[in-house]
């Protein structure tokens, strides 16, 4: 039942605020709701080893709505409930239209996701896949920047795609599976199929999951729809909505198609680091700095995808911890990013410089998210991607190299953004401008807090996926 209660009280206490005018109590409901499920979360991963829910919901396909629960599915759970609170509450520091409807979007955002984790059948796994695209896709239409129509309909239809190529994945396992055809990925994981149809089916079920991250080449949708969306649709897009890429690959190909990962396994590990190194490029060549931040977020994703197929213990180990360290420092980060653009009414770098003289405050907390995003020591992203870095190193020492130059040119753009932003002489036309509320305090020192936390303390959270990269080793066959 604890399962259905984390699951159900977002939507249902977004369908009440439906009901409500006034703009502070929707706002403090719906903060209210964010803070409660992360208080269950905490307990549930305290207290309550595993736990499950399952009721007969429907003969078609064999389906039950059946919830549960692993170390893997726990860490974005974790995740998406850490993070909802802070981006409900930074939605308290601009005024909005309809404010109702669109916290009610952002807590049904948070239950499609949660469903995504909680399935433990591939059809409920499919329908929460397919619920999350809705109230993003009006977030980012509705309370988007410049271009937003044709941008989101891009958006739309890339992620669209790659839904159809997991429905048809899901279809053809169905279609396997022995006696009553069922969707349970129980009985999905117990499928011996034949190798040769592994190579192929790898590439159905991969799609769809690298679009969604997004990797290289499945990429372009990801700069302009960052750059587009309002300050909450971009931080649930980057902190959140591309787990749901790295963790559905973990839940489909491993387990199921184990032969196919082993055959493409290099080239896979060798497009993602491409796709770092590209991204990372890119990102020194922006001028704008939500879509420098974009491709900044990218280079991190794709290192993290590479550990995924390098399937050793570090690298396993890496990633789960980069899931949730590199959730919070991009959501601070673009958070931040958001605070300089309402005051300087721009995004591009050449026409901003010397805000630490007008808001020192914001200069020193942009600073120290800066630097947790570029993995200094002591900061949650060293912990994690020296771990991925380590376990890149174990599987080729040229594959470490490359996924090594994401800390190298990530140092480079990030702090080259920093010194264009705070530092120098002020541009006169922002010499008024107001330094960080009390409000902004709330948002970012919790985060700036647990990235100092989890670098300088690390173990709950490698602890909690312990047994699951145990687990994930054992899946893949030893040639």
């Amino acid at each position: 039942m604890i399962l259905l209660i984390i699951l159900l009280l977002p939507i249902v206490t977004g369908l009440f605020l439906l009901l409500l005018r006034n703009p502070a109590t929707v706002r403090i409901i719906a903060l209210t709701s964010a803070i409660v499920n992360l208080l269950i979360t905490l307990g549930l991963i305290i207290s309550v080893p595993s736990a499950s829910y399952t009721v007969n919901w429907s003969h078609f396909m064999g389906t039950q709505f059946s919830l549960g629960f692993d170390g893997i599915s726990l860490i974005m759970i974790l995740l998406t409930n850490l993070l909802f609170p802070f981006i409900i509450l930074s939605g308290f520091t601009r005024a909005h239209i309809k404010i109702p409807v669109l916290n009610f979007l952002i807590l049904f955002t948070q239950s499609a996701l949660l469903g995504v984790f909680l399935a433990q059948n591939a059809f409920l796994f499919y329908i929460f896949w397919e619920l999350t695209l809705i109230p993003v896709y009006f977030i980012l239409l509705l309370w988007g920047g410049e271009n937003r129509r044709a941008i989101t309909l891009k958006f739309f239809i890339y992620t669209l795609t790659g839904s159809l190529f997991l429905l048809f994945g899901i279809i053809y396992l169905f279609t396997l599976t022995p006696g009553i055809h069922t969707t349970d990925f129980s009985a999905f994981n117990q499928l011996h199929i034949p190798a040769a149809t592994q190579t192929w089916l790898f590439w159905i079920l991969f799609v769809a999951f690298a679009i969604k991250m997004p990797v290289f080449p499945f990429h372009t949708w990801q700069p302009s729809t960052y750059t587009m969306a309002s300050k909450q649709g971009v931080m649930i897009l980057a902190g959140v909505l591309t787990k749901m890429g790295i963790y559905g690959a973990l839940r489909f190909l491993f387990p199921i198609v184990p032969q196919g990962v082993v055959y493409w396994q290099n080239t896979v590990i060798i497009m993602c680091l491409i796709g770092v190194v590209y991204a990372s490029v890119i990102a020194f060549r922006q001028t704008n700095i939500k879509r420098l931040i974009a491709f900044s977020s990218m280079a991190h994703i794709s290192l993290m995808a590479a550990a995924m197929f390098v399937l050793n213990y570090y690298s396993l180990q890496g990633l789960f911890f980069q899931v949730i360290s590199h959730g919070v420092t991009i959501v601070a980060l673009f958070y931040v990013v958001h605070l300089v653009q309402e005051r300087t009414g721009t995004l591009e770098l050449p026409q901003m410089g010397g805000l630490k003289h007008a808001a020192p405050n914001m200069a020193i907390l942009l600073l120290i998210v800066v630097l947790g995003s570029i993995a200094l020591p002591l900061t949650a992203g060293f912990v994690g991607e020296f771990l991925i870095i380590t376990g890149l190193a174990q599987f080729s020492i040229w594959f470490a190299i490359l996924g090594g130059s994401t800390m190298i040119l990530g140092a480079i753009y990030m702090l080259y953004a920093y010194q264009r932003i705070m530092l120098g002489d002020i541009n006169p036309a922002y010499i008024k401008v107001k330094d960080i509320r009390a409000l902004d305090f709330f948002v970012l020192i919790p985060l700036i807090a647990l990235i100092l936390i989890l670098g300088i303390y690390p173990q709950p959270i490698l602890n909690l996926v312990e047994e699951s990269v145990k687990a994930m080793q054992n899946l893949i066959p030893v040639n």
